[in-house]
């Protein structure tokens, strides 16, 4: 793609978010957050070397160039401001928001130009996949609209924009390049102060992301769908001393008001754990807390992680337990009962640092096995895999009864969870492993679609109810055959489109991106890194992706379990 279509649409984007004040711009879905980086810092505003208006230029030559300018954010937009007439340069806002635009070929129309002409108009068509707010949060947002431009001729003769949508415009490749914008995450504490939660947005890539990210955090709050999830350190009277972040050896140091002096220990560490974590996206290892440039001293908080171990969880002709070689390393209290259970498998969650598994036979029941103990916990005629929580709970549903969820304590007592009582099925269920999300495949008249909703947890970790959802991703082809969380911030689900086998990998806050698979997978489970995904076929192979192409490790395995933790 040229720079010139790359900048164009990028523009586009932007000002199609801003029409909401000048053109019908159809906005649906809820507006989420995207993911984080790669942890490489941002070093330069410079995205794409923008270019200003030139002599002569027509009104459609203008209303390109300034779509082109807009996807450069250096100087405060600058360059995309010299494309607008007198105070519309200081009154437009392009932190307003962002359009990606899917069309595959943009299409300009205005009236025709009579010599003595000084005002026009300029309309272009769009065709929206996706918007993202003026917090950065995305959302998926479908259907045609139309931009406006109105322009004037300035006291040179030249034509300058004189209204245009607040925000900017972006076509779907040039966001999917992560060129302009980049997914960063502003992180949360679950409900417990246990484990830390990315809640995802995206930001322009410019020098100074840090303090976008830091003051998202410090004076923002969660998506509207985390906030009964999520818990925050930054509550009270605590706000910014300094606006800016300032970044010197992967140290950033972040200035707090005076109300920072009475917060306690406790929350303090917290703090600096929030921060330190919402900054590594742009390099930063350390965070220093200071009040009026005088450092606070204090600890990072404590939390868990939500990694899982390296080797694959399977079940074999040799047992239960993690595969390294030819070996399978059993769990204690749990591969033996596993390994002698009287029916056929279909499914297993297990937790091996808790020692704790929940099994799924083909007949459809479900176990708990802890502590060589074995406990039924439902038998509910069509229930779909269940999945396990953090904090021991387990999760189970009935195919056609989606509001009928069922919460089981490690104590085996059972309460229900009212839930997604709108669809009408659910094909599968996934609770992230830090417990404060579960992501869902719900059938909603002819439509398969992926939702994401939080869940509401007491101090000690009983979920006590699920938020409103988060539409996630699009209609799903197909049937969906498995549904979990790769990371912390990704869904791998396995699906059907036309009886081809593929993998999604959808964002939490973002796009998705589609791979086919070398077999017809019938289980997906995370991997650490997360980039060696694992498949189990129909035939009992494991396969394991590495980069983009995938090789078969092992024979045989008769189930490919999911990993809740690292033992």
């Amino acid at each position: 793609m040229s720079v010139g279509r790359v900048i164009r649409s990028a523009v586009v984007a932007l000002l199609a978010l801003s029409l909401a004040a000048c053109a019908s711009l159809p906005t649906t879905g809820e507006v989420r957050p995207g993911n984080s980086g790669d942890g490489a810092s941002d070093e330069s505003d410079l995205t794409y070397l923008a270019r200003g208006p030139s002599d002569g230029a027509d009104p459609e030559q203008i209303v390109r160039g300034f779509i082109d300018a807009a996807a450069n954010p250096a100087d405060n937009w600058d360059v995309a401001r010299s494309f607008l007439i007198g105070p519309f340069q200081e009154s437009w806002k392009p932190n307003a928001g962002v359009t990606i635009d899917a069309s595959a070929e943009r299409r300009y129309a205005g009236p025709t130009l009579e010599a003595d002409t000084d005002e026009t108009s300029v309309r272009l068509a769009i065709q929206q996949s996706a918007t993202i707010d003026q917090n950065g949060s995305y959302s998926v947002a479908s259907g045609a609209a139309e931009v406006s431009y109105e322009l004037k001729k300035d006291d040179a003769g030249q034509w300058r924009i004189a209204r245009a949508p607040d925000g900017i415009l972006l076509d779907a490749r040039t966001f999917a390049a992560e060129d302009v914008l980049r997914p960063y995450p502003v992180v949360y504490f679950d409900a417990t102060w246990t484990y830390l939660v990315p809640d995802v947005r995206w930001f322009p890539k410019r020098k100074n992301t840090a303090s976008r990210i830091v003051q998202a955090l410090v004076a923002g709050a969660p998506s509207p769908w985390l906030v009964e999830s999520v818990r925050t350190a930054f509550t009270g009277d605590v706000e910014l001393g300094r606006e800016t972040v300032s970044v010197d050896a992967q140290i950033a140091e972040v200035d707090l008001s005076q109300a920072a002096l009475g917060v306690d220990d406790v929350t303090l560490a917290r703090m600096r754990t929030q921060l330190e974590r919402s900054l590594a996206a742009v390099g930063v290892l350390q965070v220093r807390l200071t009040v009026n440039g005088t450092e606070l001293g204090t600890s990072a908080a404590p939390f868990s992680s939500t990694t899982v171990d390296t080797r694959p969880l399977v079940l074999t002709e040799d047992g239960f337990g993690y595969l390294s070689g030819s070996e399978v390393s059993p769990i204690d209290g749990v591969s033996g009962p596993i390994a002698r259970f009287p029916e056929p498998i279909s499914s297993i969650t297990a937790s091996g640092a808790a020692s704790r598994a929940i099994v799924q036979t083909t007949g459809g029941r479900v176990y708990a096995v802890s502590g060589e103990q074995v406990d039924e916990l439902d038998s509910r005629p069509g229930l779909i895999r269940p999945s396990l929580d953090p904090y021991g709970f387990t999760w189970t549903v009935p195919r056609t009864s989606p509001g009928g969820v069922q919460v089981w304590s490690p104590a085996v007592v059972s309460h229900p969870l009212p839930a997604f009582e709108d669809a009408q099925g659910i094909s599968a269920l996934a609770v992230s492993r830090d417990g404060a999300r579960v992501a869902v495949a719900l059938s909603v008249g002819s439509q398969v679609r992926i939702e994401v909703a939080g869940i509401e947890r007491d101090a000690k970790g009983e979920p006590t109810g699920v938020g409103r959802p988060y539409f996630v991703a699009g209609r799903v082809s197909g049937e969906v055959r498995d549904l979990i969380w790769l990371d912390d911030r990704t869904l791998g689900i396995l699906a059907e489109d036309d009886g081809r086998p593929e993998l999604i990998e959808q964002m939490v806050g973002g796009p998705s991106t589609t791979t086919d698979t070398p077999v017809a997978a019938q289980a997906v489970a995370p991997a650490a890194p997360v980039s060696n995904v694992r498949l189990r076929g129909d035939d009992g192979a494991l396969w394991m992706r590495s980069g983009t192409t995938w090789s078969s490790e092992r024979a045989g395995v008769q189930v490919l379990a999911t990993q809740i933790d690292s033992p």
